[in-house]
């Protein structure tokens, strides 16, 4: 697999279900990518994406911001994008929130999900995007594999990457 740059400008880190307010395996997976990568880089920002759903008592983006400077990352390096419901939308609103495309990005997610986020971004006009892949073990797998497969048949032929 790729290195991860080091300095990256930005980090998107992108949301996945909260249970009420409590992190789910795989977003706990993810923040605590983002937690290693902002301590190791201190001059990264980083986007927290990821809106409210069914059965989420706050945002994805203010879960993982919680998490984030209750371990010592300063609430002014990171950005709430709680808008989005989809991974596209993860892309599109932080780029906006971001304001441009000419900075390097990381796409922190889960390792099965990573090339969809780093494709979307591509397709959004981003040319320094690269992956930043956190692990996920768990039976879950088996679903989520499958699922991201016809993720990404979706995200081609809506035109998304």
């Amino acid at each position: 697999m790729m290195k991860v740059p080091s300095d990256l400008d930005y980090l998107i880190v992108l949301g996945a279900h909260v249970d009420g307010t409590r992190l789910t395996l795989a977003l706990l997976e993810r923040t605590r990518r983002a937690l290693q990568y902002l301590k190791d880089n201190p001059r990264t920002r980083a986007v927290l994406s990821g809106g409210k759903g069914t059965g989420e008592q706050i945002s994805e983006a203010e879960a993982m911001y919680r998490y984030l400077t209750s371990r010592g990352i300063a609430g002014e390096r990171l950005l709430l994008e709680d808008q989005s419901v989809n991974t596209a939308e993860n892309i599109r609103f932080s780029l906006e929130k971001i304001g441009s495309k000419d900075v390097s990005i990381g796409v922190v997610t889960n390792n099965f999900h990573v090339f969809r986020g780093v494709a979307i971004g591509k397709k959004c006009g981003c040319a320094r995007i690269y992956p930043v892949p956190s692990r996920y073990r768990s039976w879950r797998l088996f679903i989520y594999v499958p699922r991201e497969i016809l993720a990404i048949l979706k995200d081609r032929i809506a035109g998304n990457l």
